[in-house]
């Protein structure tokens, strides 16, 4: 009866071992994803913010803020561009002061 006990109890003990190390495995990759993900938003967000500084750039007098459709164009890029930031500082907390400056000109 101890030893039925003893295989039981060690047949536990190895098959909960291994479910834990699979879940770790499953971790450490999802952990690898969502740093993936952090640096492909932020990339995104830089070029975002590099566009929309080439466009009021080329923008001095005013034309791509117009009411017709590149006005219209330019203004969803803004906009697309403050979400993102919103975004980024809010979940993705990879705020530096070169962002805070960029977001203050504005």
């Amino acid at each position: 009866m101890i030893i039925a006990t003893l295989i039981t109890l060690a047949t536990l003990v190895i098959l909960l071992c291994y479910l834990v190390y699979i879940n770790y495995k499953k971790a450490e990759r999802a952990a690898d994803y969502c740093e993936a993900y952090v640096r492909f938003i932020s990339t995104l967000f830089f070029q975002f913010t590099e566009t929309r500084d080439k466009i009021k750039e080329v923008d001095r007098l005013g034309a791509f803020q117009a009411d017709d459709e590149t006005g219209f164009i330019f203004k969803e890029l803004d906009h697309s561009i403050d979400d993102l930031y919103e975004f980024i500082t809010k979940y993705v907390n990879t705020t530096t002061e070169n962002k805070e400056n960029k977001k203050a000109e504005d």
